[in-house]
Formats: C-alpha cells, structure tokens, sequence
C-alpha cells in the first residue's frame, strides 16, 4: 500500500471515528436530556456531509482543456503531426498529476478549426460555451486577432504554440503565446541577410496579420542596418501562386534586388518554391525566409531541394538551449512516428502543461477564467519544460528566444537540413567560415 493510500484511509477512519463519536454522544445526550426526535436528522446530515468531504478528499476531480487545431485546411501539413504531440502531452500532465498525488484528471478537447479565422472562432465560441476556460491554439496569428474581443468578454484563456505577430503583443488580455514575438525574430532575419552581404531585397509575404508584421518588422530593422527593403504581399488564400511568383520575378528584376525574403507558412511556401525553381531570374537571387516555412513536407524533395541550394536558401528558426527534456521529448517523439517533431512541437507540448498547472493552481474556482489567467504567469515563471524556460514578458509571450540558422545541405548522396549557426542577443554566430 502506498503513503498516499494509506494516508486515505487514515483521514477516513479519523472522519468516521468522529461521526461515531457524534453518534454515541448523540445517544448519551439523548438518554441523559431525552431531546426531540428533530435532532436526528441534524445528525445524520452531519454525517452526510462528512462524508461528502472524504469523497471530495479522495476523487478525482476531470477537467477539460480545449484545442483549436489546423487539422484540414493550408495548415494542416503541420496540424495534423500536431495530433501526436496533444495525446503525448496529455498522457505525460495526467501521469504528472498522479505521481504528484493531485486528485485531477485532463481531457483534451480537440476540434478542427480548418486553419481559417472563422473556424477558429467558431471552435473558441462552442467550447467557452461548453464552460471551457482554457484553450491551447489558435496556430495563425490572424486567427487569434479574431478570437480576442471574445475571450476578453468571456474571459477565456488562449495558449498559442505558434501565433508570434508582433501586432498582438498587448498587455493584460487573455492571450498567452509560448513563441516569442516575431519582433525578435526579423531582428535575427535582418541580421541574417545583412551578414550575407545582401543589401537590397524584396519581402514576399503573406497579407495576413502574421505577414504583414512581420514584414514590417523586418523593414524596421533591415534599414537599420544599411539595407533596403520592398515589401510585396500575396494573398494567403489562393491554391496557387503561378502568377503571383511571375509577378515576383519581372518587379525584382525591375528593383534591382539580390534577395528574396519569403514569410510564408509551409502550404503556400512550398507552392511559392515550386514556381520560383522554374524562374531563371528568381533562381539567380539569395533566398531567406522565416520558420513559418519549416513544418512543410517536400522541402527535401530533389527538385526543390537543388533549388534551395542554388540560391543559398537560409531561414531562422526556433532554437532551444540545451535541454534534456527537449532532447527526451524529440526522441520519444520520432520513436512514436518516425521523424523528428515539426515546428513549435515543443511550445505546443508545454502549452498543454501550462494549461493544466494553471488550472490546478486555480482549484477550486476552476471555472473562472480570470481566476486562471492571474495563476498562468506564475506557473510559468517556474516551469521549465521541453521548449525551455516558459516564463512570459508582460505581453504574455514567450519573454526569451534565441533562433538557429538553417539549410539543405547534401550528406551520403541524400539532401538533409543542416544547422549553420545561430542568433542571440543581438549577434549572428556561424559554425563554421562563410564564404566572402
């Protein structure tokens, strides 16, 4: 029998020892004072409710955690290898709480919202409907930005795995992001570019709330530095972008550039690339882009990989210090699917924990959201997780991130990503000599 067993049934025999005692003093009295028979429900009601204190004492209490995810639609490349990390996440915080000894149980609550705006709120709506407090996505940042009057005026809690706009890192609302803001990364893509002497480019961009600030950002920052940028955007919705790469190719060619930087996420980028191979012009220039792109299946496929690397293809992406529970999560998850985990699979894993700690933090007034988004800071400020330290600045976003510099590289006659270095406080580091 275990400590905690065995502390159960002691509490229970002490309570029922005392309902005992109040039984015979009950008696005596009665015997000695001959009271009303009124007493005796006042009696057994006490009883009752001892009772109902040592099952509130040794119950499981469940709890549900809602999920808005990508699982059909332009996002679901990623979305849908997300589904895998969810069940690995839930399965790890319940056994968490059991270890710990805390009487709660989580269920994720997992609905498609189809990787559109309106889908999303309509996932966001029907679960806060259903009394959910605390909901781990949406993935798109334009997708939060439509979520966000509602979950003020609900007071729901949203956790972002992946939503990083600089244009919705606002104070005191509702919405977490284990990411940081893309103001840090197009610091690190400016500096990026810059370091490959490129000093003249166009931004090929989403026109979407990710997109578009990022690309200012990036502008901001670029100039900064010396260089020149343009801003192109594209309309994220098409299914394909033959006539917006066309477009691309004659305006460089008018510019003047030497670089593209492409923020695209990974169905519409992969589209983008296919195209752009085919371009003389386009395949003539340096191409970066930002970690939006990674998550897309095709990228080391032989003919967009020699694109790739003929134009010395380079993006910004998430890094991690060095983190057992990074590396344990990584393996147990290739273990389960046979490749490593896509982008934000870490922040997803631990936006899952935060939830549930918050909401253990906020028992027994569980089912208030504003109860559980004063707890979350707090437990993050101390949580240490698989994609690091989850403490969150006074946006609610990730406070500290740092980026690694990536590529496709050829290894054993096969094409592979390779990891060239990366981006900290300010400074771009290479592993190895870049060429002049």
């Amino acid at each position: 029998m275990s400590t905690e067993t065995r502390g159960e049934s002691q509490l229970q025999r002490t309570l029922m020892f005392l309902a005992i005692g109040l039984v015979l003093g009950g008696a005596v009295t009665y015997g000695a004072l001959t009271p009303t028979l009124s007493q005796v429900p006042d009696l057994s009601n006490k009883i009752n409710q001892l009772q109902r204190q040592v099952n509130q004492l040794t119950q499981v209490m469940e709890y549900k955690i809602g999920a808005s995810m990508p699982l059909t639609g332009n996002l679901s490349d990623v979305g849908t290898q997300w589904q895998t990390v969810l069940q690995m996440a839930s399965d790890d915080l319940n056994a968490e709480m059991a270890k710990d000894g805390i009487k709660a149980k989580f269920t994720l609550v997992i609905k498609d919202d189809k990787s559109s705006v309106t889908g999303a709120l309509q996932i966001v709506q029907t679960l806060g409907q259903s009394g959910v407090k605390v909901i781990v996505g949406p993935a798109a940042s334009d997708q939060i930005k439509a979520c966000l009057s509602y979950v003020i005026d609900n007071k729901i809690v949203l956790i972002s795995p992946s939503s990083s706009s600089a244009a919705l890192a606002i104070p005191n609302d509702y919405i977490f992001r284990t990411v940081g803001s893309d103001a840090i990364q197009a610091k690190a893509l400016a500096a990026l570019v810059n370091s490959e002497r490129i000093n003249r480019v166009i931004v090929f961009h989403r026109d979407d709330e990710y997109g578009v600030a990022f690309a200012n950002f990036f502008e901001r920052e670029f100039t900064a530095l010396g260089g020149s940028s343009r801003a192109i955007p594209y309309a994220s919705n098409h299914t394909d972008y033959a006539s917006d790469v066309a477009q691309l190719s004659t305006t460089a060619q008018h510019a003047g550039v030497s670089g593209i930087v492409m923020i695209s996420l990974d169905t519409d980028g992969m589209n983008i690339l296919s195209h752009a191979k085919d371009d003389a012009f386009l395949s003539s220039l340096n191409w970066f882009s930002s970690d939006g792109l990674l998550g897309a299946t095709g990228l080391l496929a032989q003919n967009i990989a020699q694109f790739m690397q003929k134009t010395n293809f380079m993006w910004t992406r998430l890094i991690f210090r060095e983190n057992q529970l990074h590396t344990d999560f990584a393996a147990r998850y290739k273990a389960k699917v046979g490749s490593d985990p896509p982008i934000f699979s870490a922040n997803l894993y631990d936006a899952v924990f935060l939830a549930g700690w918050a909401i253990v933090r906020a028992i027994p007034l569980t089912s208030s959201g504003e109860v559980i988004k004063s707890a979350l800071p707090d437990v993050a400020k101390k949580y240490y997780g698989a994609s690091g330290w989850c403490i969150f600045d006074a946006n609610g976003d990730k406070m500290y991130q740092d980026y690694s510099i990536w590529t496709i590289q050829t290894q054993n006659g096969t094409y592979a990503y390779a990891d060239l270095g990366s981006y900290s406080e300010g400074m771009i580091s290479f592993s190895q000599p870049r060429q002049p």
